[in-house]
């Protein structure tokens, strides 16, 4: 019997979590896409808490370098599904709660369905192309979304989209286009700390979407230096969605006749190449080589992680290219 009274007793003698906050919890379906750094403090902060539903979507297996900041995980656990490892260890935290997952990558064919059923969808992915196309289903269906991203040590954290009674900007308000620069946690690293605080920080703010708290970050970006101790907070609520942005699809999706533009580097596209015939121009070279490419034709973008791909459809966008797509694979 699951003796909520003693089990959650401490959270409800909060007075933002008095009432019927509780059941608000219990009831809430939350979509985590990520079960890493920031994944982590998540989904055991959530599944602590009481949120009666918890869907985990990640495709990787555990790492001996994942484990300085991924504490749900350990040393038994690497080279095991992390989604699969994580609903183990949440469920032994908590085996009154419902745990889904998914040891799949969120892409473009399955996000939709998955987005459909949340309360709330939380981005704990820290990669720009699942983060705008998360966001950008957010912001059609207008569910909450509380995306956050860290490296080395600087991080932020914001609640974009909202509801119908309560909406806010997305996320492509405030970041039209991803950074040009690839830099990520395996080439600039992060420390453990820093993830585990966002994290907190994180499910501290789901709780509050869940239960509609008025003090939520929603529409405001909370900007953090975790080694000095530094924060900020934005308003964005008057920020403007971009006026154009290249929709995502999938590889089995592009038309026959739409030309593929790899923009990783020759070498990688020489190592990898795609599966369909693709042009290759490195994403720096693009700029200059732009007369290579025919604005009448569709051009789909695509590279490893989506990010590249992401950039190079901002500059053919920015370049009068109008039928600009990004490959979600």
């Amino acid at each position: 019997m699951n003796d909520s009274s003693s089990r959650y007793i401490r959270q409800q003698l909060v007075p933002q979590l008095a009432g019927n906050a509780q059941q608000k919890l219990e009831n809430a379906k939350v979509l985590v896409v990520g079960v890493g750094g920031l994944g982590s403090p998540v989904s055991l902060f959530l599944a602590g808490a009481g949120v009666g539903s918890i869907t985990l979507v990640d495709p990787d297996l555990v790492s001996l370098s994942n484990l300085h900041r991924q504490i749900l995980f350990q040393e038994s656990d690497v080279n095991h599904s992390k989604a699969e490892t994580a609903k183990a260890r949440l469920n032994e935290l908590n085996s009154h709660i419902h745990i889904t997952a998914i040891n799949q990558k969120l892409c473009i064919d399955n996000a939709e369905s998955l987005i459909s059923q949340a309360t709330v969808v939380v981005d704990a992915a820290d990669n720009f192309l699942v983060s705008y196309l998360l966001n950008d289903l957010c912001f059609e269906k207008r569910i909450p979304f509380v995306s956050a991203s860290v490296l080395t040590t600087h991080g932020y954290l914001g609640v974009f989209c909202g509801t119908q009674e309560t909406p806010a900007p997305s996320l492509r308000a405030v970041f039209p286009s991803p950074s040009s620069d690839t830099n990520n946690c395996n080439t600039s690293g992060v420390t453990g700390p820093s993830v585990g605080i966002i994290g907190s920080y994180q499910a501290q703010e789901v709780i509050k979407v869940i239960i509609g708290d008025d003090s939520q970050l929603l529409g405001k970006l909370m900007t953090l230096d975790l080694w000095d101790y530094r924060q900020h907070i934005i308003d964005f609520n008057a920020a403007k969605e971009p006026p154009h942005k290249a929709e995502f699809v999938s590889l089995g999706n592009v038309q026959k006749n739409a030309v593929v533009l790899d923009v990783r580097t020759e070498q990688e596209h020489r190592d990898t190449p795609p599966p369909q015939t693709a042009i290759n121009i490195p994403l720096h070279e693009l700029t200059e080589r732009l007369d290579e490419l025919d604005q009448t034709q569709q051009i789909n973008c695509v590279c490893h992680s989506g990010q590249r791909a992401l950039v190079a459809a901002t500059v053919l966008l920015n370049n009068g290219f109008n039928d600009v797509l990004v490959v979600s694979q």
